[in-house]
């Protein structure tokens, strides 16, 4: 039995250097911060133009990379950590108040991606998706069949495998009827088992140019999909990767 709403609603950017990221993500994305107190100190969020807040910053550990981590809406915390557990994942950071917003734990699943369990105080609304927004989160995995078993327990999704041309079965991960992420086969034997957020941009090739402009480089150059849009994978100048989507 799932705990989860079957949707990521929040994306957070797990870097070495806050104000270079923040930097870089405002040039490219027209994005904003918003710093708001919390217990242990501010917390940076991420605001689109709109004005709506979709993500936010935190500080890396000492020794690790810059990432992004999506957070998963649960009805349960605890539950879902628990669940985590049973399927072969990891607490990281077991279920704790955060503010009076949530009740968030922060897990890893059983290869090592990343991602937090996000149980709201109160209902939240999910903007949908616009230019400067999150569009779509994928997951590079080293045993995509393992991946799909485990999320589709934990998140309440069903699946959907589509063959795409070079890349093999893309396992498109729904709920209510409407599709919320992928998972597909690492491409490089070296690529990190993450998830990767995708951003709504309205040219993914002139904001790829921009990227690199803005000392940034491109390592999947703008391509389109039949029937999705044209999307592009780039890194920042600190080497995490963010993906683009022109619907």
């Amino acid at each position: 039995m799932t705990t989860s709403s079957g949707r990521f609603v929040w994306f957070e950017y797990v870097t070495k250097d806050a104000p270079k990221a923040q930097g870089f993500f405002g040039e490219l994305f027209g994005w904003s911060t918003k710093s708001v107190p919390m217990p242990d100190g501010a917390y940076v969020m991420i605001a689109a133009a709109d004005g709506r807040t979709i993500g936010g910053y935190s500080d890396a550990p000492k020794g690790a990379g810059n990432t992004w981590i999506p957070y998963l809406r649960v009805e349960s915390a605890s539950e879902a950590a628990a669940q985590v557990k049973a399927l072969g994942g990891t607490v990281v950071k077991p279920p704790g108040k955060v503010g009076d917003f949530a009740t968030m734990a922060l897990v890893a699943d059983p290869h090592g991606a990343e991602l937090a369990l996000w149980q709201p105080a109160k209902p939240e609304d999910v903007p949908a998706p616009g230019v400067g927004h999150f569009a779509w989160t994928e997951l590079s995995s080293k045993d995509p069949a393992a991946s799909v078993a485990f999320y589709t327990q934990l998140g309440g999704f069903t699946s959907k495998a589509v063959e795409m041309s070079g890349m093999g079965a893309y396992h498109r991960l729904e709920s209510d009827g409407q599709p919320r992420a992928g998972i597909l086969a690492q491409r490089m034997p070296q690529a990190p088992h993450a998830w990767l957020p995708y951003v709504t941009v309205a040219s993914a090739d002139h904001t790829a140019e921009k990227a690199v402009k803005l000392g940034g480089q491109i390592i999947v150059p703008p391509t389109a999909i039949p029937g999705v849009g044209r999307f592009a994978i780039l890194l920042d100048p600190q080497g995490g990767a963010t993906g683009i989507l022109q619907p």
